[in-house]
């Protein structure tokens, strides 16, 4: 069973040889790694020289054309994407996921756990579902629960929304469950996750409080959970406007109050 392994980039060669020892030493060897990079101006193309990837550098309007551009080569029978600083969590991660696929015909995706890791690789947190029970279409349509480098699929015809920036894997798995697609979570680590100053989930802008909101409005139609994501949006909205980071700081604490007061039903993810 062959995987292929797609991995965005754009000047993230201080992280990328990380990304690649962890793809290429794989002890599953039946693999097809498709490096899009985005015109980087730093070392990565050098670096990624030294492994046996596909390797291609275009001009893109952000990572979800890139991916796509990927998605489009690949083929694989099972598929995934690994960004530039992030790393499977060891050498057996895809033969662990192949096993679950051959042994499980009926699953079309799986997800499972991962670790957070800070600039320097080292363990930060680990990341694990909580209600495994709520990997599901009603649960996603309230806030993403899938871990995105965790997550990998058998090859189909999906493909990211390209007019988002931030919540594009988000709107994947809710098209997964709405074409009825069977997605298991499996209680093993697949993934290291990067916290790093310049990945767009860690600068946790106004621009993605408001996507998250938008994907809200389209798909959970639950008032208070709408309002909810608008005042949160807002609220990052004017911090950076008076840049006043303690108002972000408010809202974000705010917000987890709010998640833990409603069982998980009203938050900006």
């Amino acid at each position: 069973m062959r995987v292929t392994v797609i991995t965005p980039s754009k000047d993230q060669g201080i992280y990328i040889e990380h990304c690649l020892r962890s793809v290429h030493g794989q002890t599953h060897r039946d693999l097809e790694h498709i490096v899009l990079d985005g015109m980087s101006s730093d070392e990565t193309a050098e670096i990624a020289s030294r492994f046996p990837c596909t390797f291609l550098q275009r001009k893109d309007s952000g990572p979800a054309q890139a991916i796509n551009r990927g998605l489009e080569m690949a083929t694989g029978d099972i598929i995934c994407w690994l960004n530039a600083d992030d790393a499977f969590w060891d050498p057996t991660t895809l033969e662990r996921v192949v096993r679950s696929f051959t042994d499980l015909p009926e699953v079309d995706a799986i997800t499972g756990n991962g670790y957070y890791i800070d600039n320097h690789g080292r363990f930060v947190s680990p990341i694990i579902a909580s209600r495994p029970d709520r990997l599901s279409l009603r649960w996603l349509t309230r806030h993403d629960t899938v871990l995105q480098p965790a997550t990998f699929w058998r090859r189909n015809q999906f493909r990211l929304d390209e007019t988002l920036r931030f919540c594009f894997d988000w709107k994947l798995w809710i098209d997964f469950f709405q074409d009825g697609k069977n997605i298991l979570y499996v209680a093993e680590y697949f993934a290291l996750y990067r916290l790093q100053p310049e990945s767009l989930t860690y600068q946790d802008s106004a621009s993605r409080r408001h996507e998250i909101y938008g994907m809200i409005k389209i798909f959970s139609k639950r008032r208070p959970q709408i309002a909810w994501c608008w005042f949160i949006w807002r609220a990052y909205q004017l911090s950076e406007l008076l840049n006043a980071p303690t108002l972000k700081a408010a809202a974000r604490g705010a917000n987890e109050i709010m998640k833990l007061m409603s069982g998980d039903r009203i938050s900006s993810t």
